[in-house]
């Protein structure tokens, strides 16, 4: 069975988490980290009561033990600390603690969809727009001397694998089809000889951060 587990939610959202389980039939518990690991299979982090390391720490723990992570957070936090929340490990930050909004993480999530909020995507979208032809060409050019010889939509695409993106977020942010970042995505399959998402978004996050330095 599905369980939800919620670690450290305010007063309003245990009144929502009342609601999902009489209302949508959605198993719930609030408990300690070393529980919810045990018995939830997805986990919503109250990241308006956690400082940021404990956030990201908390976040690291569940991934490594395949558990999935909602953070719920105000919309007034810093986009590279979200970005790093995304990289760790959580699958949808939730701005809107509504009911409707919650059960609709569950059901993404189930899915292994996710939810970004506004400033993170708008972020990323002037990564993407700051990424100068020089960039790309050094990143193609340390591909290339890998024996990996890229489109340059597919070097947009692996650029954003290595920030840990869904297909569904890379796909917003090149204002293209889902369908179609599955399809650059298995030509980079192909041409990198990789089976797995998780060997290909380290390979490039290797890549990615030889070229612009050591992460900050």
């Amino acid at each position: 069975m599905f369980y939800v587990g919620f670690y450290q939610p305010r007063d309003s959202v245990k009144e929502i988490v009342t609601q999902m389980e009489e209302q949508h039939d959605i198993p719930v518990m609030i408990g300690s980290i070393n529980v919810l690991v045990r018995c939830c299979s997805l986990v919503f982090l109250d990241l308006q009561k956690l400082p940021p390391q404990n956030s990201i720490a908390i976040t690291r723990e569940l991934a490594k033990k395949n558990v999935q992570v909602i953070g719920l957070i105000k919309g007034e936090e810093e986009p590279r600390y979200l970005l790093h929340l995304v990289q760790t490990g959580i699958i949808s930050l939730i701005e809107n603690h509504s009911l409707p909004s919650l059960v609709k993480g569950v059901y993404l999530a189930q899915k292994d969809h996710s939810i970004l909020p506004p400033t993170l995507l708008q972020f990323l979208r002037e990564k993407i727009v700051e990424m100068s032809q020089l960039d790309k060409e050094a990143f193609a050019h340390k591909l290339l001397k890998s024996g990996i010889n890229l489109t340059p939509k597919e070097i947009e695409i692996a650029y954003l694998l290595g920030e840990e993106l869904k297909n569904r977020d890379i796909a917003y942010l090149l204002n293209t089809k889902e369908t179609t970042v599955k399809v650059h995505i298995s030509h980079i399959y192909t041409k990198t000889g990789m089976k797995r998402r998780r060997s290909l978004v380290q390979y490039f996050r290797k890549f990615k951060y030889k070229e612009k330095g050591a992460r900050s």
